[in-house]
């Protein structure tokens, strides 16, 4: 009779240790699964906001700014009328503005020179039409050459006049078109979309 209760509690005991073993082992296995879990998930996701960030273009990068893609580069076109008053080249107050947010593009972008253009419409003298806007060219760089993240920057600074308007200055019935002479009154900022900047003079 002893014997028998004797063997019973040892398979007893041999039971009970068996049964826990499993716990044990469930919890070693988990404990990885537990710990690369994370790691792999964590890695994707850093990898996503670098690459969106190289196809983003840099029109997407400063919002109320008005800009064409071209091959020489990204151009932001400053209406004149916002920076100057009629027939002037000093900057108004308010210019600032405008160009605060163009500077901003400028820093975002890659590095190279800057090109700052000059335009006006078709109104008064060819000759004058030049000089006004060689000048107010000028004024934007001046400005830019003092701006922080900007002032390093090479500025190649030309006036075209009247010489590449981008709207009508006259309707289809030859009179005046004053919406599309605002537009053609302009400052240009050529700023590079690659790191080669632009190749060609400016001019």
């Amino acid at each position: 009779m002893k014997r028998v209760l004797l063997a019973i509690v040892a398979a007893v005991s041999i039971g009970g240790c068996s049964a826990n073993a499993p716990a044990d082992s469930a919890g070693d296995d988990e404990s990885p699964t537990a710990t690369s879990a994370p790691s792999g998930d964590t890695a994707p996701p850093r990898a996503s906001p670098a690459l969106s960030a190289k196809v983003s273009p840099l029109t997407g990068t400063v919002s109320g700014l008005q800009t064409r893609v071209t091959d020489m580069g990204t151009i932001i076109d400053l209406p004149a009328d916002a920076l100057f008053e009629y027939d002037k080249a000093v900057l108004t107050p308010a210019a600032e503005v405008e160009l605060r947010k163009a500077a901003e593009m400028i820093r975002r972008g890659p590095p190279g020179a800057i090109r700052v253009i000059g335009h006006t419409d078709s109104k008064g003298d060819e000759a004058y039409n030049q000089t006004l806007s060689e000048a107010r060219a000028n004024s934007v760089a001046d400005w830019l050459r003092e701006q922080v993240g900007v002032r390093q920057r090479e500025l190649l600074v030309s006036g075209r006049g009247e010489t590449a308007p981008i709207a009508p200055n006259e309707n289809a019935a030859g009179g005046d078109d004053p919406a599309g002479r605002a537009k053609n009154r302009r400052v240009e900022l050529v700023v590079p979309t690659t790191d080669r900047g632009p190749s060609a003079p400016a001019g």
